[in-house]
């Protein structure tokens, strides 16, 4: 198989998978979820430490 198709195949794979990230909306999903784990890790936290300066 020559290069140009192996090449070929990368870029439409790639397109192919950014496609499917966009048009579901992935992406955003993605940070929901992080800010949720995120929201539960630092409601966790002692939030009674004192602000020196």
């Amino acid at each position: 198989m020559a290069w140009y198709w192996i090449v070929l195949i990368v870029v439409a794979a790639l397109f192919l998978l950014t496609f499917i990230i966009f048009m579901g909306n992935l992406d955003m999903k993605l940070v929901a979820l992080i800010y949720k784990w995120l929201q539960k890790y630092h409601d966790k936290l002692d939030s009674k430490k004192e602000i020196t300066f």
